[in-house]
């Protein structure tokens, strides 16, 4: 459901004034003609303001008081989080079969939420089924109705996610573009030719956290982007980088009881959310838990199918060190497999190198495709970023910073480097002084690019998956709508 994405562009504008004089704002009413975001109440104005930030509207929380109180649902606000009870609601999910499995199994879940000053604010897009409320704009105003209904077979859920109609590929490859997200999330990306799904990694398995989930979704983000001709596949991980992941993993996949409140909480913050798909980017887990990562996705599959959303998995290249993805078996009941081509050369490298060389990604579809993975589910991961490997006078990696193809262009431009194109990584090099050391860098930009969108054609893949979308040049996006068709048995292009 899409509610209130039309905004006057006055909006934006005032928003960066209102955040500015937050507090000013709040404890001051002016008149009628004072431009502020007032908020009204069954008509009546309240007395509060309201902002926008990136096209969510945030409210003061108090304005919920004016309405008759959801039980299940309470600000935390120590934690700044608005909880729900998941087994008080009335949900209305695609079935039956799901919405009793979130409600069984979700538990507690939140939606973070603000503080400006004192005063602490809810994103009303996402709140407002909770409350029974309907919102409309009008001007710099915003006007909330209440829809309850006290009780009877009539009374409106709490919570509502129809199904979705299940988005198929077509003929044409697509591009994925995975977006950081580190609490708050970014702004969303314009449209651009050559990309089609965004995936924000939104949703985090809390370690030690007794199965439940870190939200960190924004609803005006997933409206912006569909608005703009994105799907939005919300990503999920274990965690990977935190202390203790690996072991929690193995915990949940062991555990029916913290499976699948896992599983409830994920499907659940990704309707939460509007997200069309969800990505797993399950890392570091053990060896020995690659039935369990099975057993997790197979879980996830039968709920997600139900409600109408896509579902992809991420893997590591076929080695004998990543046996914990047992990739044929995953194949069935994932869209897709993205195989994270990137890292041939990582921060830890005893040597320098590429991150990805063509040889040694066409080698991991080539494995990828002999583990039963039909070309038709792989997604060929492309790094948007290189590392710039700094070699000091005695021949040792002194640093090997990574960069984003906007520092490196940069780089060359300002130093008047002059790039060389190595015919057997098939991408571009350049080698310089740095202050007595050899800095060296493999080079991503159009050429990796176009040579990667050439392998995908030759072995009919179903398209390419890219991390990371902050580290991009902004007119690379257009190299992979090129020639987009599948047409196996070409050859990637020598540039």
């Amino acid at each position: 459901m899409t509610i209130g994405k039309a905004l006057p562009l006055l909006f934006a504008v005032a928003a960066t004034i209102i955040i500015a004089l937050a507090a000013f704002l709040l404890i001051s009413p002016q008149e009628d003609d004072s431009g502020l975001f007032k908020v009204y109440c069954n008509k009546k104005f309240s007395g509060l303001y309201w902002y926008m930030d990136k096209n969510t509207p945030w409210l003061p929380a108090s304005v919920l008081d004016q309405f008759p109180e959801n039980p299940g649902v309470t600000i935390d606000a120590a934690n700044l989080r608005l909880n729900i009870d998941m087994g008080t609601q009335n949900i209305a999910m695609a079935d039956e079969v799901v919405t009793d499995f979130v409600k069984t199994h979700a538990g507690t879940v939140y939606i973070p939420l603000q503080k400006i000053e004192d005063t602490i604010f809810v994103p009303l897009n996402t709140v407002y089924q909770f409350f029974r409320l309907s919102y409309s704009f009008s001007g710099n105003s915003i006007y909330l109705t209440s829809e309850y209904k006290a009780s009877g077979k009539d009374a409106p859920p709490d919570f509502s996610a129809p199904k979705k109609t299940k988005w198929e590929q077509g003929s044409l490859r697509i591009n994925l573009a995975w977006q950081y997200v580190n609490k708050a999330t970014p702004e969303a990306p314009p449209k651009y030719d050559g990309l089609d799904i965004i995936s924000p990694t939104w949703f985090h398995l809390i370690t030690g956290g007794g199965g439940s989930v870190e939200n960190n979704g924004d609803k005006g983000y997933a409206d912006l982007c569909h608005e703009r001709g994105y799907l939005v596949w919300a990503t999920i991980t274990n965690s990977m980088t935190v202390k203790g992941s690996t072991k929690f993993t193995t915990e949940v996949f062991s555990s029916p009881e913290l499976l699948n409140k896992s599983v409830a909480q994920f499907l659940f913050y990704s309707c939460l959310y509007d997200a069309d798909g969800i990505n797993i980017d399950y890392e570091d887990v053990e060896d020995d838990d690659a039935a369990g990562l099975v057993d997790f996705t197979r879980a996830l599959r039968g709920l997600a199918e139900r409600q109408g959303l896509n579902l992809s998995i991420d893997t590591l290249i076929p080695k004998p060190w990543t046996i914990e993805y047992d990739r044929e078996n995953l194949a069935k009941y994932v869209d897709y497999i993205a195989v994270m081509t990137y890292d041939e050369h990582w921060s830890t490298s005893p040597k320098p190198g590429s991150i990805s060389s063509l040889p040694w990604a066409e080698q991991a579809v080539q494995d990828t495709l002999s583990e039963g993975v039909p070309a038709s589910q792989i997604l060929l991961g492309v790094p948007l970023y290189t590392r710039v490997w700094t070699i000091n006078q005695r021949g040792k990696i002194a640093s090997n910073k990574a960069a984003g193809m906007a520092f490196v262009r940069n780089l060359l431009e300002s130093e008047g480097l002059e790039p060389e194109y190595l015919p057997y990584e098939q991408q571009n090099y350049v080698e310089y002084d740095d202050e007595g050391n050899t800095a060296k860098i493999w080079i991503e930009d159009a050429v990796s690019i176009k040579n990667r969108v050439g392998l995908a054609e030759k072995y009919g893949l179903a398209g390419t998956a890219c991390w990371q979308f902050s580290q991009a040049a902004d007119d690379i996006w257009p190299l992979f709508a090129q020639n987009n068709e599948q047409e196996p048995e070409q050859e990637p292009e020598q540039l």
